[in-house]
């Protein structure tokens, strides 16, 4: 990734955490999935951008200590307002593709909407070793339609959106400069299709499990040999 993409994407997050509104959204929908993945023993977690840190502040209630990065400070900035309670997770703003955690460090690694910022088959190999043996991986990020099997389920995936936003938002009223924020980083986001996904994390990833979700994500959830 250049230089100059990392650094936009850097400059929209830090607008987008000026605006952010807690309320539901596609990603957070799927946290109690997430949470479901934890490894039974988990003392340490890596929450790979991590944003304003809501899955952060989830994961802190089970995990002994959290280490969250994102790219953006202002986004590290609202996650350090918003989780004054929690003494055991470590904000810090960083790199993922920079940054050098201890091999074997962690029990899991967790990363939501974020990987498809990121050269994905260059950082595996990395965030394996950096994984405990009996850890795991987990990965919640956006899918792109390849088939007319995918376009099929946004018959149901677009009316129970609006639904959910109905009952969950009603009292969020998202401002022309978020939106505005928003279409602004979206216009350079590029996504992988499932089949993609498929074939990237399997071949890097021996047994991992990749599944689609209905909005508009796509799963992964390895676990590291305890042989390892």
């Amino acid at each position: 990734m250049s230089d100059s993409l990392t650094q936009k994407i850097r400059n929209d997050f830090d607008l987008i955490a000026l605006h952010d509104r807690e309320g539901w959204d596609h990603n957070n929908h799927y946290h109690h999935f997430l949470l479901k993945q934890l490894p039974a023993q988990c003392k340490t977690a890596l929450d790979i951008g991590c944003g304003t840190g809501e899955f952060s502040r989830l994961l802190a209630k089970r995990v002994e200590k959290v280490f969250a990065i994102d790219l953006s400070p202002n986004m590290i900035e609202v996650a350090k307002q918003r989780s004054r309670m929690f003494s055991n997770i470590d904000f810090q703003v960083a790199d993922v593709l920079h940054w050098e955690p201890i091999v074997e460090q962690f029990d899991l690694i967790v990363s939501i909407a974020t990987l498809h910022h990121l050269p994905v088959e260059s950082l595996l190999p990395n965030l394996k070793a950096t994984l405990k043996p009996g850890g795991r991986l987990v990965i919640l990020d956006l899918l792109e339609h390849e088939n007319l099997r995918d376009q099929v389920s946004d018959f149901v995936a677009i009316p129970l959106n609006w639904l959910f936003q109905v009952l969950n938002n009603k009292h969020l009223q998202q401002s022309p400069e978020a939106a505005a924020a928003m279409r602004e980083h979206l216009r350079t986001d590029h996504y992988l299709t499932l089949s993609q996904a498929q074939r990237i994390y399997t071949s890097s990833l021996r047994r991992a499990k990749v599944r689609k979700h209905l909005f508009w994500r796509y799963s992964v959830v390895w676990e590291k040999s305890a042989a390892a």
